[in-house]
C-alpha cells in the first residue's frame, strides 16, 4: 500500500511540474467582455444597503483601457451607467482599476475595483473595494478584437470582427 502512496505521490508531482502558472499583461485583457454584476450598493455615506444588478458591456483595449456601459438596477430604480479606467494588471493576473464614471449622464464617484484574470483574459472576475459596497462582477470575453483601439477604424479586409 504505501509503494501506491508514494507512486501516485511521484505521478503528481511530475504532472504539476507540467503545468505552469498563467502570466498575464495588458494584452492578456484585450478584447470585448459581457458583465453580470450583483450585490449591495449604497446610495451615499450612512445610508442602507440595498440589492443591485448590473449588465453591460466593456472592451479593453492594447494599453489597458477600459470603456465600458450598462444598466444597473439599484433597489427596482433603472439607472444607466458608463465607465473609463485603466487597468493596474500585474504579471499573476491579479490586478486593479479606478474607473470614472457617469451614471444617468451626471458624474459619478471614482469605482474602485480589485480584480483576477483566468482563463487566459476569457473571465475576469472583480470585486467593488468601495465603502458601502458588497458587489461583485464576472466579465466574459466575447471577443479578442479589438480594432479601433488604435486608432486604425474597423477590421482589415477578410477579418472578421
Amino acid at each position: 500500500m504505501r509503494t501506491k502512496l508514494i507512486s501516485f505521490s511521484v505521478g503528481l508531482l511530475f504532472a504539476a511540474h507540467g503545468l505552469r502558472a498563467q502570466q498575464c499583461s495588458a494584452s492578456t485583457t484585450i478584447g470585448r467582455y459581457v458583465i453580470v454584476c450583483d450585490g449591495f450598493l449604497s446610495t451615499g455615506p450612512n445610508s442602507p444597503l440595498i440589492p443591485a444588478k448590473l449588465l453591460a458591456t466593456a472592451s479593453g483595449d492594447f494599453n489597458g483601457k477600459i470603456n465600458g456601459t450598462g444598466t444597473i438596477s439599484l433597489g427596482g430604480q433603472i439607472l444607466t451607467q458608463n465607465v473609463v479606467g485603466t487597468q493596474k494588471l500585474n504579471p499573476d493576473c491579479t490586478g486593479t482599476v479606478t474607473y470614472t464614471q457617469t451614471v444617468n449622464g451626471q458624474p459619478g464617484p471614482p469605482l474602485n475595483i480589485t480584480f483576477v484574470v483566468s482563463e487566459n483574459g476569457d473571465r475576469i472576475d472583480g470585486l467593488v473595494v468601495d465603502p458601502g459596497a458588497v458587489f461583485s462582477c464576472v466579465l466574459r470575453r466575447t471577443s479578442r478584437l479589438m480594432f479601433g483601439a488604435r486608432g486604425e477604424g474597423d477590421a482589415p479586409e477578410g477579418v472578421p470582427e
